[in-house]
């Protein structure tokens, strides 16, 4: 007999498997997804491994109950990177699966609930339970649990085993599935046809025989009532009575590029730099066997933004479609997805399929199934993308990998795509290439360590001659940085310097397009009473509102203050709510009040906005883009979207409007992300013919992340940033573990929060493991989210994961290993 482990969908501290027996009418393979009995439930897990030997005792083994059909669904190679993930970041096996599954594949079995037969006396808690069932005639058992509290499923079983419950247990349907159309074609040869039409020509049956002659001519028809519009109910009832004509189910595509038309593009000559570039990677790409240091395979191309990193990419993934193997191309964010997918898309037409979150579920199912049979070459998308279900992988590319969205924090597995894209690449083979103008600090040091192989592209690139050869090189773009303490000195106070007015009426005048750069959305970061300096926050989250002013270009429905967290709305009263004040300040300026200013210095000018508020879609992305390129706008003011990947070659002034935003943030990568984005932003100017410049504003022009971005000098910002991390023994010498713990009471909050750490550390004494810093218990920033209070607790060292060895976290907390944020 043949056994399966199986990681059943369970909430386990242990990334551990279940055996199973394997039924011969089953027919299980490794990566299927099953059903299998788990206590008195029926539970959904993955089949893990087939032995003969199992590790449960053979008396206590069951057998599989069933397999969903269409598997397996996860590949062979994923199996031990799902492994991986949940062992690192101290999640489930079922968990780590999810990554894996297409969408809409993971269902529970329900149980419904409904009146039995009461015969005692019931006590105050079953009669909430089955009042509730009477007045709803039916209710779902974990409904019932969760209203009658702590303890409640135990009351829900004792009624059901003493039948006062009725219990039916039914499997929830897919979320998602295939969409069919239905086709209505002949049935029969066209010769027999033929002898119909010659039968029925003329007289009262000869709609009969031009509805077979319609047929004949190669149409189709969706529905019999069209038909009966056409040729009558009586012929329609006749052909389908005689089986002329036959129903057939056609599978409709959901394709998320259905409406979009590339014109086909050609590669360019590439320069020495890139081309060295590119006969690296295809040299791995093309190595018989891949060889065992992962510092082979693994490249960190670091150019200066226009410096031709994408060409490199594509030249890389066209030698890898030549060579017989598959491609996986990520991007940070759907921000960056319909620019990239103009460049990818016009190389490779028809070969590029989607994964990303800004498609409709739908597109979603049918892109992840047409990938998984190998429809498509490449595959491109955002962070979920890496475990796209493909075979015969040669390439993985992470543009823009510093970017701090390839880490899932918001739910578990809160893994990283750099780190799965290393362990993938591990188990396949494949050539993996970050790429980055401003390489996260970790990556670089990677790189100086050997592991990482360091390419190089050192100049921004010229234009394209008619033999697409690229001429010359292009300058950056000259940068100046305004203290914005001597314009308040010299009595400007407004948040536009003069100087980057100046150089915004130069920009225009001649031609060419203003970005300006301002990472907070909305038209003020918070709302202040003067009398009592009360700011105005959310009563769910400890966060200021922000105030939103309905205009033309937003899409916010009216005026007001919102919460970005919870998106709790209240309208801006003018009247204190805490004292009564009349005056109310708005302080810190956003988005909206960005462009409202331009329009008062430039009445003339048409601005654009770009933000999270104005864009929401990945078609929302594509419209503005659009309409910044090839409309009259003259400016458009934006978040950190306008820094991510824009080549428009017609940009010729970027204006930071505040570079300090960020810097005062209690986390050590501070300086870093400041850094970058000031470099990226800066990096969108300049790159046609006219040329570029780009002003930062700031209170503080002497720090030294400001000073190396205006220099776009990332090796002067690396020296100072890995000294400063090594003193404080910060990543990427040591490894960090944030524990969460939320709470619906501020005082239960702090009081797990005590316990835990005080069990931390005693561990860490009584098992010598001093090397591991506890840190804290302190207040997570923001302290109240949606109606709950958070404490955390950071875990330091070298192995920080040696303490949760100890003392297991449990379902109260929630464990971000390696956090790309520690607010």
């Amino acid at each position: 007999m043949q056994f399966a482990e199986v990681a059943v969908d369970f909430p386990d501290e242990h990334s551990r498997t279940f055996s199973y027996s394997n039924p011969a009418g089953v027919g299980v393979v490794v990566g299927d997804l099953v059903w299998v009995p788990f206590g008195a439930r029926t539970l959904q897990g993955v089949v893990f491994e087939l032995t003969d030997t199992p590790v449960a005792e053979l008396e206590k083994i069951r057998p599989i109950a069933a397999r969903t059909v269409g598997g397996p669904f996860i590949t062979e190679h994923l199996i031990p990177v799902a492994r991986w993930v949940a062992e690192h970041y101290r999640t489930t096996l079922f968990t780590a699966c999810s990554l894996l599954l297409p969408p809409g594949a993971s269902s529970k079995l329900r149980t419904w609930l409904s009146p039995g037969v009461i015969d005692r006396d019931l006590t105050k808690r079953e009669q909430q339970a089955v009042g509730y069932v009477l007045e709803n005639e039916r209710a779902p058992k974990s409904r019932i649990a969760r209203r009658l509290g702590l303890g409640g499923t135990a009351v829900v079983d004792r009624l059901i085993r003493q039948r006062i419950l009725h219990a039916e247990s039914k499997w929830e349907k897919p979320r998602v599935a295939a969409v069919y159309s239905n086709r209505i074609e002949l049935a029969v040869a066209e010769s027999v046809a033929d002898q119909l039409i010659e039968t029925h020509h003329g007289g009262k049956s000869s709609r009969r025989a031009d509805l077979l002659k319609w047929f004949k001519l190669g149409k189709v028809a969706q529905t019999k009532s069209s038909l009966n519009k056409l040729f009558g109910s009586t012929a329609v009832k006749w052909a389908f009575d005689e089986n002329l004509l036959k129903v057939r189910k056609i599978k409709r595509d959901r394709d998320p590029l259905a409406n979009y038309f590339f014109q086909q593009a050609f590669p360019h000559l590439p320069t020495v730099a890139q081309r060295g570039a590119i006969d690296a990677i295809v040299a791995q790409i093309h190595a018989a066997k891949p060889s065992i240091d992962s510092g082979d395979r693994r490249f960190l191309l670091h150019g200066v933004t226009g410096s031709g990193k994408t060409e490199v990419y594509l030249q890389a993934i066209e030698a890898c479609i030549a060579a017989g193997k598959r491609a996986i191309y990520l991007v940070p964010e759907i921000a960056l997805t319909p620019q990239t997918l103009q460049r990818i898309a016009s190389r490779f037409p028809g070969k590029v399929g989607l994964l990303h979150s800004g498609l409709t579920l739908g597109q979603r199912y049918d892109q992840w199934w047409r990938v998984k049979n190998g429809e498509f070459p490449i595959v491109l998308g955002s962070r979920g993308a890496i475990f796209a279900p493909i075979e015969k992988s040669g390439l993985i590319i992470i543009d823009e990998e510093h970017e701090w969205t390839y880490k899932q924090g918001d739910q578990a597995p809160r893994y990283h795509a750099r780190a799965a894209a290393e362990r993938i690449s591990e188990e396949t083979g494949a050539a993996l290439v970050l790429g980055s103008a401003t390489p996260d600090i970790s990556s670089y040091r990677a790189a100086m360590v050997g592991r990482y192989r360091l390419l190089e592209l050192p100049d921004r690139i010229g234009s394209a001659s008619v033999d697409r050869a690229v001429v010359g090189t292009q300058p950056m773009a000259a940068v100046e940085i305004i203290d914005m303490r001597d314009e308040r000195a010299d009595g400007h106070f407004e948040m536009l310097s003069r100087r980057l007015i100046d150089s915004m009426r130069d920009a225009l005048h001649l031609g060419g397009k203003v970005i300006l750069y301002l990472n907070r959305r909305g038209s003020a970061s918070f709302i202040q009473c003067i009398d009592c300096g009360q700011v105005r926050k959310c009563r769910r989250c400890d966060t200021a509102l922000t105030f939103h002013r309905n205009s033309s270009d937003t899409r916010a429905e009216k005026s007001g203050l919102i919460c970005h967290y919870c998106n709790y709305r209240v309208s801006a009263v003018s009247e204190c709510p805490t004292c009564g004040g009349k005056q109310m300040r708005r302080s810190a300026p956003g988005t909206e009040s960005a462009a409202e200013s331009v329009r008062q210095y430039f009445p003339g000018i048409e601005v654009v906005r770009w933000d999270s508020d104005s864009a929401r879609t990945a078609t929302d992305h594509q419209r503005i883009m659009d309409e910044f390129v090839t409309s009259g706008a003259g400016v458009l003011v934006g978040t950190q979207m306008v820094a991510k990947g824009l080549d428009i070659p017609s940009v010729t002034l970027v204006g930071v409007i505040s570079a300090d935003t960020g810097l005062a943030v209690p986390d050590f990568r501070a300086g870093e992300r400041a850094f970058q984005v000031l470099a990226q932003v800066v990096g969108r100017s300049g790159r046609g013919a006219l040329g570029g410049r780009a002003i930062i504003q700031t209170f503080n022009p002497d720090h030294y992340a400001i000073q190396a971005a205006a220099d776009q000098d990332y090796e002067l910002f690396y020296e100072m940033e890995i000294r400063l991390r090594a003193s404080q023994a910060n990543p990427p010498f040591t490894s960090m573990i944030k524990l969460m713990h939320s709470a619906g009471t501020p005082e239960n909050a702090k009081s797990e929060a005590d316990r835990m750490a005080a069990a931390l550390s005693d561990a860490r004494e009584s098992h010598g493991e001093t090397g591991i810093e506890v840190i804290g218990p302190t207040p997570a920033y923001p302290l109240k989210m949606r109606n709950m209070f958070r404490w955390q607790i950071l875990l330091k060292g070298t192995h920080p994961e040696r303490l949760l060895e100890l003392v297991p976290p449990g379902s109260l907390w929630s464990v971000d290993v390696d956090p790309e944020s520690l607010g």
